[in-house]
């Protein structure tokens, strides 16, 4: 009878990957350089390709999104500040609206008077 020789398990490679990038995590915090291109290149080196399009895909969508954010509240204040100034400028002629208003229902009172007068 054969014997099967036992497989050792391998650490898994993401398990490794990881501990790589934690020994450069340091040098990287610490503004290296240096530190920053090991690490970028130890990832690209290792890194599923799948992964790195799928990272890519998703910096890319998130920066469409933070620049579409960014652009309406840009808009949204301005027509805000437009909304405002529009109001300020248009005060003066509510106010003389208003008044002819006043003024139009005062003669239409007055015509009534006078058309009953002459009937």
């Amino acid at each position: 009878m054969l014997l099967k020789k036992k497989k050792k398990k391998k650490a898994p490679v993401v398990k490794a990957v990881a501990e790589e990038a934690l020994e450069l995590l340091p040098q990287v915090l610490a503004k290296s350089d240096a530190g920053e291109n090991k690490l970028l290149r130890y990832v690209l080196a290792h890194a599923n390709p799948k992964a790195i399009k799928r990272a890519g895909a998703l910096l890319l969508g998130g920066g469409v999104a933070v620049s579409l954010v960014g652009k309406w509240v840009r808009n949204r204040a301005y027509r805000a500040a437009m909304a405002r100034e529009l109001k300020k400028q248009l005060a003066p002629v509510n106010k003389k609206l208003d008044e002819l208003e006043k003024q139009n229902e005062e003669l239409k009172k007055q015509n009534e008077q006078l058309r009953k007068q002459l009937h």
